[in-house]
């Protein structure tokens, strides 16, 4: 599908509005965007092709993890971690956050585990190395499994992305932010070589800056601008079993690295269970298809109850889903100006959930002229891609 025909939509005769800053997507990014702008005395409009939430940032497991492979990561993580704490403080709504921690484990690949380790314990994380017998005694429900080293992060959890959603929503609303939902973007606008706004099928948008948030569509947005930004989604599936699984709740969030697998509880006897099984493909995501796959459902059931040795193959799934994690070749995303008053926020590859309410902030930073210079994301920008790439990221799961 073509750009101009995948965001083209009901010419407008809308007179043209103006704003401080334009936001493309209204996901976690977009919003978390329109968050901290709004706090900071920028007018918001954003633009919404659906509605808020319903990409990709519901169609996760709603997980909050320290434990990465990458010291960006893990640094995002850490200053994001108290708006998960406190977010019904600041949001009046209760994300329902559930603290598991994270138990990687493994058979076979103990030197990356010493490894992430090493990192961790750099980046002051909580966390530790546990032998089999360790593994056992404070996991019994684990005493079967196969593993021969863990390693274990106790800060970390999940948290229901919907009410994280609706808080995000209803706040930016009476912040003042304008919400269009059910807009298409068909052009961007330029002024004297700088951006300054977007062309809709609702009218002109005027504004000083403007923030491509649009996830998966991201790319197709940075080629609007004659940006080209190698932005990669890769299909995921989640399933959560039902009850009679008898997952406990005290168990933490369980990553086979190997068989690439893992396991959450989900209370009351339910468990959350998703891994890629080795495999990590492209997917277009004007094509990818949001019912769970029946072969993969199976699989992967068998894959947890092998590694886990909790849940039965043939447990009951309650629901299932699947998702596109958007992200980039080195599954690190790309955040910066990439144009003159044109700000990338995307590629995140299944961090965007967690790490927003950080990005809103350093998103909230490039617009303003005395910087505050939150997080050094220098290599972060879209021009790196220039250069022979690297993966910088090696924990999603």
């Amino acid at each position: 599908m073509k750009i101009r025909e995948k965001f083209a939509g009901k010419s407008s005769s809308h007179k043209s509005q103006t704003s401080d800053v334009v936001i493309i997507g209204a996901g976690i990014i977009g919003l978390a965007a329109a968050y901290s702008l709004s706090r900071i005395g920028k007018s918001v409009q954003i633009i919404e092709r659906s509605k808020p939430g319903v990409g990709q940032s519901t169609k996760t497991g709603g997980g909050i993890r320290l434990a990465h492979g990458s010291e960006l990561n893990i640094q995002l993580s850490q200053l994001s971690l108290d708006t998960w704490l406190n977010f019904e403080k600041h949001f009046n709504i209760d994300p329902f956050y559930r603290t598991t921690g994270h138990l990687f484990l493994t058979v076979e690949s103990e030197s990356a585990l010493l490894s992430q380790a090493a990192l961790l314990e750099r980046m002051k994380v909580d966390c530790g190395l546990l032998t089999k017998s360790q593994i056992s005694s404070y996991w019994p429900q684990l005493s079967s499994t196969n593993f021969l080293k863990g390693l274990y992060c106790n800060e970390g959890g999940y948290l229901d992305q919907h009410r994280v959603i609706k808080g995000y929503v209803d706040t930016v609303v009476s912040n003042g932010v304008k919400l269009l939902t059910g807009t298409q973007v068909e052009g961007l606008l330029k002024v004297n070589e700088r951006i300054n706004g977007v062309k809709t099928s609702a009218g002109e948008f005027h504004a000083e800056w403007t923030i491509n948030a649009a996830g998966p569509h991201a790319g197709e947005v940075a080629d609007l601008a004659g940006c080209q930004i190698p932005l990669v989604s890769r299909r995921h599936e989640l399933l959560v079993l039902e009850e009679s699984a008898a997952v406990p709740e005290k168990i933490p969030w369980l990553i086979d690295i190997d068989r690439q697998v893992h396991m959450r509880p989900d209370g009351s006897g339910r468990a959350l269970i998703g891994g890629f099984l080795g495999r990590d493909e492209a997917t277009d995501p004007n094509a990818y298809d949001p019912d769970l796959s029946e072969g993969w459902s199976k699989e992967v059931r068998r894959e947890a109850s092998h590694s886990f040795c909790i849940t039965d193959p043939e447990s009951s799934v309650l629901r299932g889903w699947s998702g596109l994690y958007p992200g980039t070749i080195d599954y690190m995303p790309v955040i910066d100006e990439t144009l003159p008053g044109f700000i990338t926020a995307a590629g995140f590859s299944g961090t965007g959930l967690m790490h927003a309410p950080i990005v809103g902030e350093i998103v909230a930073d490039l617009t303003m002229t005395t910087k505050r210079h939150l997080v050094d994301i220098t290599s972060l920008s879209s021009t790196r891609f220039t250069k022979e790439s690297q993966i910088l990221e090696s924990t999603g799961f």
